[in-house]
């Protein structure tokens, strides 16, 4: 569109021309149609009269015609020959399959090692513990339930059974000076 033609416009908006000729070609030329529009809303902008209803944005032909030019399904570049491909041989898949069996079964000893030696190491720390204060260094079971080691062996000798009655003797006098702090703390 030529800078005379905007022009011509300007006046025809502003109400200082009144061309005929000018007037059939705005109503058939769009891009003379769309810059009428334009510079309406312009003059309402400028005016503080803009209202929402005459911003009205159609961007459908636009994303209309981008979805067209835009390639949705590119070829891939470095796609395997028939001649590249090979099938396994049978030999092949057994070993494959072998290899999969041997590493999960790995993986399962491992984890059967590791709580071998997690469950010796707590008897052997118990057993060294035992000796030396009298005090369970992991706690694990709930009070006043009695349970045997993890190997089947139980021991039941006269030490063992005072120091258990000394052990549930002094969880019951800290059992009872709790409550009395509860109690008189109210």
């Amino acid at each position: 569109m030529q800078i005379e033609q905007k022009q011509q416009l300007s006046l025809l908006m502003d109400g200082e021309s009144t061309n005929d000729h000018f007037i059939d070609m705005v109503s058939h030329d769009e891009s003379l149609q769309s810059c009428w529009h334009r510079y309406h809303i312009v003059r309402e902008a400028m005016r503080g009269e803009l209202h929402a209803s005459s911003l009205t944005l159609d961007i459908s032909n636009q994303v209309a015609m981008a979805i067209a030019d835009d390639d949705l399904y590119p070829q891939l570049t470095e796609q395997p020959s028939q001649e590249e491909i090979s099938i396994p041989k049978a030999e092949n898949l057994f070993w494959l399959r072998a290899k999969d069996v041997m590493a999960k079964v790995s993986q399962v000893g491992l984890a059967a090692c590791v709580t071998l030696a997690i469950i010796a190491g707590v008897q052997y720390h118990q057993g060294q513990s035992d000796d030396a204060s009298g005090v369970p260094t992991l706690n694990t079971v709930p009070m006043g339930v009695n349970v045997a080691p993890v190997g089947g062996i139980q021991q039941h000798n006269d030490q063992q059974l005072l120091e258990k009655r000394q052990y549930d003797k002094i969880r019951l006098l800290v059992q009872d000076y709790e409550l009395q702090k509860r109690l008189n703390a109210r």
